[in-house]
């Protein structure tokens, strides 16, 4: 049967690149029309700050979490920083991470990492889409890079959600090996990136859905070595406590933006002019939000397509988190290079989901250049179609899915 011209990879494709050639001509044209979208929330002071704040908190590792109510990381990663630390010759304080920043080489070791996660990146999107022309995935990786979640949203940031969605993305490459160390590295993997972000630890439902219980107590067992062996370097039993006082803090945070669930709903209440009574709607938002965590949960058990098995948890790990800013949209990462791996062989009689997908991903992926034509922030368009993406396949897998 002939190839279909508009199969998924190239409807993504299209859209992705389509959306950033656009965005990057009008700014040239413009003189810069719009380029403070290139900068989350035009905050351009900012930039890099999850990076080397992080850093300037690991300076003083025994009390950081007290110093502080942003070290919101578990400790695990910040003994990743504080390696990168100990690089300085001078002692940074926990509020000097601009000094930290600017300081000689501090940019160069950050820009240096970045091409080795980059390259990593490169390089599991190849082993995964090996089906496609390397022409093809080369561009894949141009387009998911200079796109909004990852390259204004992560790297402008100095995020960690980049590197620990790339991870997550070799940990499922390696799940399911013939090799039984490689199997045990994908577990590794896992507790690794839940040390770096706690919530990627969902990712073992997938293991509980194909009932692989061995591994997945092992999982557990390494996730809880790496989350609280850390603590012995970060305030041990106090630091703990302190920790989950952040959590519990963060938690309860509700504010306007278009990322998570709550934010979202609460952003709507601020169009429709009935923000002030957002005290009375926040228990819905909340209920809502918990509603959404449930549904995803369950879907990971309902859906039979691999993709779609991890959709769901990414979905959750996008725009579950309570405090969460455009970088989350990253770990969309994860299900879209499956489902192009799992779609290659898509021909014209396919169902009208193997346009929706793609589409969508290809909205969430690009500098949006429609979001100039309207006076929504830049993250609305970011997550929108996140949204959708994952109303669509809710719908799909439980009203029109036949088990």
């Amino acid at each position: 049967m002939k190839k279909n011209l508009f199969n998924p990879f190239n409807l993504f494709l299209t859209v992705s690149l389509t959306g950033t050639i656009i965005f990057i001509v009008t700014m040239i044209i413009g003189k810069g029309v719009g380029a403070e979208w290139i900068v989350m929330e035009n905050s351009f002071d900012n930039s890099f700050t999850d990076h080397f704040r992080h850093i300037a908190f690991a300076s003083d590792m025994k009390h950081f979490y007290f110093n502080t109510i942003d070290a919101t990381f578990p400790p695990f990663a910040y003994l990743l920083y504080y390696i990168l630390y100990r690089i300085n010759p001078d002692s940074w304080g926990v509020s000097d991470w601009k000094l930290c920043r600017d300081y000689r080489y501090n940019i160069i070791v950050y820009i240096a990492l970045l091409l080795l996660v980059v390259i990593s990146y490169k390089y599991i999107s190849d082993r995964i889409l090996e089906k496609y022309s390397s022409e093809k995935r080369t561009l894949f990786v141009i387009a998911t890079i200079f796109s909004a979640p990852v390259l204004v949203g992560a790297i402008e940031r100095g995020n960690i959600s980049f590197f620990t969605a790339i991870l997550v993305i070799y940990a499922l490459y390696l799940k399911d090996s013939n090799n039984k160390a490689l199997r045990e590295t994908a577990l590794i993997l896992i507790a690794f990136a839940a040390g770096l972000k706690l919530y990627p630890a969902i990712i073992g439902l997938i293991y509980i859905r194909e009932k692989r219980w061995k591994e997945a107590i092992r999982l557990v067992i390494y996730g809880l070595l790496v989350f609280f062996v850390p603590f012995a370097f970060c305030g041990g039993l106090q630091g703990l406590i302190q920790y989950l006082k952040i959590l519990f803090f963060f938690e309860g945070q509700g504010y306007r933006s278009w990322t998570n669930i709550r934010n979202y709903l609460l952003s709507i209440s601020d169009l429709f002019r009935v923000y002030e009574r957002s005290a009375y709607f926040v228990k819905y938002f909340k209920f809502a939000e918990n509603l959404f965590l449930l549904a995803g949960v369950a879907s990971v058990f309902r859906a039979r397509k691999v993709w779609k098995q991890i959709l769901y948890p990414a979905g959750i790990m996008a725009v579950y988190v309570p405090f969460s800013y455009r970088y989350t949209a990253v770990y969309l990462l994860i299900p879209l290079v499956f489902y192009l791996k799992e779609t290659y062989d898509c021909h014209d009689d396919q169902p009208i989901s193997n346009k929706v997908y793609p589409i969508l991903f290809g909205l969430v992926f690009t500098l949006p250049i429609w979001g100039m034509l309207t006076p929504l922030p830049a993250d609305f368009h970011i997550f929108t179609p996140i949204y959708i993406l994952m109303f669509w396949s809710f719908i799909e897998d439980w009203c029109i899915q036949k088990r």
